[in-house]
């Protein structure tokens, strides 16, 4: 699990944050101006990667914060199960057990692939590991 710091003024829409251990991918930033004791705050509403949880987090502006490490790779599909989906890395051929993924149009990519085991050898998935999880983001033929 890789992750580094930045500061929060830096981020922005579609980057990703960690919160309470969870990637969550940015929606907005709303900076605030300083009060006339205060110091400008940053807004921040971001949505959990893998719970889908909407999350409103609110910084000092110079604060610093956790940002996830995306690793991107292909896989070849072993087999699916009822609860998860097997993969296996395409470069450093690592077995990996990996939840269904919440988007509609890959589950059912994925379960007519189930129904038919014969376009099993011909299917590829992208995933990327976050924050010590993986994740299905794309299903493609050869």
């Amino acid at each position: 699990m890789s992750i580094r710091r930045t500061e929060i003024q830096k981020l922005k829409s579609g980057q990703y944050i960690m919160d309470d251990e969870e990637p969550c991918i940015i929606k907005s930033t709303e900076r605030s101006k300083s009060g006339k004791h205060g110091h400008a705050k940053v807004r921040v509403v971001c949505v959990g990667v893998f719970d889908n949880n909407k999350r409103s987090l609110t910084f000092p502006s110079g604060s610093m914060v956790e940002i996830p490490e995306i690793i991107k790779g292909n896989a070849q599909i072993n087999f699916i199960e009822v609860a998860s989906i097997n993969i296996m890395n395409l470069e450093s051929y690592e077995s990996i057990d990996v939840d269904w993924p919440s988007d509609e149009v890959l589950i059912k990519k994925l379960k007519d692939l189930q129904t038919n085991p014969d376009k099993i050898s011909a299917t590829q998935v992208e995933f990327w590991q976050l924050a010590g999880k993986t994740l299905i983001n794309r299903v493609f033929t050869n």
